[in-house]
């Protein structure tokens, strides 16, 4: 009789471990949820997601061309030639001086306007890429905001993880 009550405690240990439920913790079930929620949500934009991110790499590229340009002025006026004013009276080296002056001023001037109207239409074409380029990065964050990276004040950036993962669509990636 003794034995029998030796083995109770070993029996409801046993029973206790058979009868704990196999079914997934609320977090477990949340975290598949959400495995389920990113799947479907890359099959559903599998065919569009290639032509967005081709969007977004042009418009990036194109930025990047834009901001890397610089001036380049245009060639002044040619020096005068030492070897030819010393053939020259002093009268006519005056004479091809203030002709030199006064063509260098007329090129100064025109300089400082071209580069006003460049540095104007280079400001409008920055403004224009930056559109293009935060339209691309709306358009893939309404897929999928984790596509992209981003810092206070830094230009969006490919999340090439999450971006292969989604160009992918394997079920044993999003888990």
């Amino acid at each position: 009789m003794i034995r029998r009550f030796r083995l109770l405690p070993l029996l409801v240990v046993v029973l206790l471990a058979s009868c704990r439920s196999t079914a997934p913790s609320p977090q477990e079930r949340e975290r598949l949820a959400e495995q389920q929620r990113l799947l479907s949500l890359c099959t559903r934009n599998q065919e569009r997601l290639p032509l967005l991110l081709d969007r977004f790499q042009a418009a990036q590229q194109q930025r990047a061309e834009i901001e890397s340009a610089t001036y380049t002025p245009s060639p002044g006026p040619k020096p005068l030639d030492p070897e030819e004013q010393r053939r020259l009276t002093i009268y006519d080296q005056q004479a091809e001086q203030d002709v030199y002056e006064q063509a260098v001023e007329t090129w100064r001037r025109q300089e400082a306007e071209r580069r006003e109207r460049w540095e104007r239409e280079q400001a409008s074409q920055e403004a224009s890429a930056a559109e293009a380029l935060n339209r691309a990065a709306t358009a893939l964050r309404q897929v999928h905001p984790e596509l992209l990276l981003a810092g206070p004040g830094a230009a969006p950036r490919l999340n090439e993880p999450e971006v292969e993962r989604f160009r992918s669509c394997q079920p044993e990636r999003f888990r």
